[in-house]
């Protein structure tokens, strides 16, 4: 078994395997010295040899991941006209990274006339040039299974740390049961909002609406559940469900029901599905020398799992210069007999990954599958 690995060198860059497109002069770009450690039953055996890359596709991907991204774009520019893929899908990463939705449509329309087959969907990332995501977007709190004192509590601490100005979400589809505290709390935490004019979102109201419902139907049903359903009709604006229920209120407890206000009634959204959870390491953003938190992170995290799974879905470039230091980590999961997975990388990060042989040491799950 082969296993290469890095060590930095100050002598000239490799020379590119063939001549690119005509492009402006650059500075040298960084270079490694490959070193491949054959496993044989002789004992470990380290060879050095030459980190060059072997196509335009390789080189493109030393550029991007060398901080010339507009060198690495040009390259790929020339290279799509030749039918391959990866160059294609490169170029789709690298405008979602830099947020050009303008050219990755029409480089989608091009796609599709070349393969005849659907191209990838736009999906803005945050990397240089992106577009930082919108203060004003809802921020999601979601209540458990049991809505107690303890879930209210958590729920008022939430609205309370969120900005006046802005959204709040309130999942309510995980609730199964509802104590009378939690019943009592939640209705003065939404007509506190309600007077307070916040901006509300609500998802899975159905769900907890179908379950007091079922509550106040019983024998010994308490006000509490009714009150918590007549100010979920009033935050979400159904005034004739409201005034329907406050008459059988008035009925069943013998006491005047609240009154209906006009306000603005929450926005009812779809609850996002929920998405398997496991034990993965989630990195973001750029690997840099300069900013080395994410493969200390990876270090710290390797260490105390047996099944290294990193997912890579938010980073946007691996510097080639942490490449040396990224590879280190992994050979001392294999050295500790750690299986390693690598999974959601871009397209740009992928071909880095290959041409620097880190295939070798992990399983690749690319975000685009070969």
């Amino acid at each position: 078994m082969a296993l290469p690995f890095f060590r930095k060198g100050k002598d000239k860059a490799p020379s590119p395997a063939h001549k690119p497109t005509p492009a402006p002069a650059a500075e040298s770009q960084p270079t490694e010295t490959l070193l491949t450690m054959d496993m044989g039953a002789s004992g470990i055996v380290v060879e050095e040899t030459s980190g060059a890359p072997q196509s335009p596709v390789d080189e493109a991907a030393i550029l991007y991941s060398s901080g010339q991204s507009d060198m690495a774009e040009r390259m790929l520019q020339g290279i799509l006209e030749t039918g391959d893929r990866r160059a294609w899908h490169m170029l789709f990463d690298l405008y979602c990274i830099q947020n050009r939705e303008k050219e990755f449509e029409q480089l989608a329309l091009d796609y599709a006339m070349r393969f005849e087959s659907s191209p990838p969907v736009w999906q803005k990332m945050a990397g240089n040039g992106a577009a930082k995501p919108q203060q004003a977007q809802a921020t999601s709190l979601e209540l458990p299974s049991l809505l107690d004192k303890a879930a209210t509590a958590a729920l008022r601490e939430g609205i309370d740390a969120i900005a006046k100005n802005a959204a709040v979400r309130i999942d309510f589809s995980r609730i199964a049961m509802i104590d009378e505290t939690g019943a009592e709390e939640c209705a003065k935490i939404l007509a506190a909002a309600r007077k307070t004019k916040r901006k509300l979102q609500v998802s899975g109201v159905d769900t907890l609406i179908a379950l007091l419902q079922d509550l106040n139907r019983a024998t010994h049903s308490r006000a509490v559940h009714w009150l918590l359903l007549l100010e979920l009709y009033q935050t979400l604006g159904q005034q004739e469900n409201f005034e329907d229920l406050a008459v059988d209120y008035a009925v069943r407890f013998e006491v005047s029901p609240p009154s209906w206000s006009e306000v603005q009634a929450a926005e009812v959204v779809q609850a996002a599905p929920a998405e398997p959870r496991d034990d993965a390491l989630q990195l973001s953003g750029e690997i840099t020398p300069a900013n080395d938190n994410a493969l200390q992170q990876f270090g710290s995290y390797a260490a105390t799992h047996n099944d290294v799974l990193v997912d890579l879905t938010q980073v946007t470039r691996v510097d080639y210069g942490s490449v040396s230091q990224f590879i280190s980590v992994l050979m001392q999961c294999l050295g500790s007999g750690k299986a390693i997975t690598l999974r959601g990388h871009n397209a740009l990060i992928h071909e880095l990954f290959r041409v620097m042989g880190i295939d070798q040491l992990a399983q690749l799950i690319p975000r685009h599958p070969d």
